[in-house]
């Protein structure tokens, strides 16, 4: 189409159409921008495989750094029951002739028990095969000795002795599982203790109780041989407590209402 303008020159209408034609097939067509983006492609990032293997490494690590805690406090556990064994092993075969009472008796040690009683540091292995505890018991308290094994207070009665004997252990610990299942014990389970001679000590639990951090009844003694176990409860914030006889002065057996009538723990 064809019209004249100011200059009566001819114009072809076509050409002031934003629709365009091509010539081969007359078919409209829009005229399309590129893009900046679409000249350029964005490059693809690329993963820093380094950076999430380190990553990885240190989150293992982060999770079996308990473990091996755990494995290396009961490695040394071990290893100072064995020495014990072997020092009473030696001691035992030069004494053959002495004959006590039950709780008196040379134990038929293990290489493993005798091996822990020689190191000089234990004085003794505690045994609760109910909760499938089994320790060396070293003289003191700090944390030295209470990542190896169980502590006993200085200040009370040794092993076997008359008085009140009181020993200590973790809870919770990285370094071993030591007095952590002790509030799952019964009236009536047995303890057994062998000290330094290589005589064992059999206790029966008569009364479980939950003490003050601060509360030094735990100590408390009137004269005659007793146990006392404790560890830390409720997030450090108590003390639970078990109260162990001679099982020969326990005649109650596993009846609990006839134990926490026993005298020495009114």
């Amino acid at each position: 189409m064809w019209r004249r303008d100011r200059k009566n020159k001819q114009v072809d209408l076509s050409d002031l159409n934003p629709v365009r034609y091509k010539k081969e097939d007359r078919k409209p067509y829009n005229k399309i921008s590129v893009s900046t983006r679409d000249r350029h492609p964005r490059k693809k990032k690329r993963i820093n495989w380094s950076f999430v293997i380190a990553l990885i490494i240190a989150g293992i690590a982060f999770v079996m750094y308990p473990e091996f805690l755990r494995y290396t406090g009961e490695k040394e556990a071990e290893e100072l029951m064995q020495g014990f064994e072997d020092e009473l092993e030696d001691e035992n075969e030069e004494e053959m002739d002495v004959e006590e009472e039950k709780t008196e008796e040379p134990s038929s040690l293990s290489q493993e028990d005798a091996d822990a009683l020689s190191k000089e540091e234990v004085i003794g292995i505690i045994k609760i095969e109910t909760i499938d505890i089994k320790y060396p018991v070293m003289e003191g308290t700090g944390e030295e000795v209470l990542c190896k094994g169980i502590g006993h207070l200085p200040e009370t009665a040794g092993i076997g002795e008359k008085g009140n004997c009181v020993l200590c252990g973790h809870n919770g610990s990285r370094r071993g599982t030591f007095f952590t299942p002790l509030n799952t014990v019964q009236i009536g389970d047995e303890v057994e203790i062998i000290d330094k001679k290589g005589k064992s000590h059999i206790y029966k639990i008569v009364n479980t109780r939950v003490v003050e951090p601060r509360d030094n009844s735990i100590k408390n003694t009137d004269g005659t041989e007793k146990l006392t176990l404790f560890t830390c409860a409720y997030s450090g914030t108590k003390r639970f407590v078990c109260e162990c006889v001679p099982e020969a002065y326990s005649s109650a057996g596993d009846n609990k209402d006839e134990v926490n009538d026993y005298e020495l723990y009114d």
